[in-house]
């Protein structure tokens, strides 16, 4: 039997890994140690019958994590005017095109992972594209490096918003979803961006998952 503490431990590792970290601590390196069990995670997360469907490009170059930062201006001005309590806030309507972009600042921590489409080196079956099977375990990739970073003590952030063909461009690559690992800034409020005077809304009050048990 599992000891009252540890479950303590799973349980908030789970609720803290879910944040997104938009500000960090560069001041602070990383434990190499850390950065490659992370990325251990990474590699040996599950995957449909065990196959290749992403590669993975590890960031560490300041100048080239703000290179790609600089490509991901794609968040507002749609939840500019969020109400957590209003949900029509949150709604998409002509109008909130225009306004202030900003950019996804949690690409601008210690380390970023870029998840990359790669072709399996096992053919399945012909004419197989594999994207929902790759979806699935780049997702199934970055829940493993939210765990494991969190129970390290640090933060991350994934990103769905950039340009993916100037980043590729910059990678050799096209990312499928890039990820901010690193130490978070605790003098500010996770939802700061890094460097532009803007938080970010939290849509948590939307998630509400319908659990059944038969």
């Amino acid at each position: 039997m599992n000891h009252g503490s540890y479950k303590k431990m799973l349980r908030e590792s789970i609720h803290e890994s879910q944040k997104c970290q938009r500000n960090w601590d560069l001041t602070k390196p990383m434990d190499p140690d850390d950065e490659d069990l992370i990325v251990e995670a990474a590699k040996n997360a599950p995957s449909k019958q065990n196959l290749n469907y992403y590669k993975m490009k590890v960031i560490k170059n300041r100048e080239v994590i703000e290179k790609i930062h600089n490509r991901t201006k794609g968040f507002g001005p749609i939840y500019t005017s969020y109400d957590p309590e209003i949900p029509e806030s949150g709604s998409y309507s002509p109008e909130t095109d225009e306004g202030q972009f900003y950019t996804n600042s949690q690409v601008m921590a210690n380390m970023v992972i870029a998840f990359c489409k790669d072709e399996p080196t096992l053919v399945r079956e012909e004419n197989d594209d594999y994207s929902q099977d790759r979806d699935m375990a780049i997702g199934i990739a970055a829940g493993y490096v939210n765990v494991i970073a969190t129970q390290l003590g640090y933060a991350t952030g994934c990103c769905k918003c950039f340009d993916d063909k100037e980043i590729g461009e910059i990678l050799g690559d096209k990312p499928i979803l890039l990820m901010g690992v690193g130490h978070p800034d605790k003098t500010k409020n996770r939802r700061q961006h890094h460097t532009e005077d803007f938080k970010f809304p939290t849509l948590k009050k939307y998630k509400k998952i319908d659990t059944q048990y038969v």
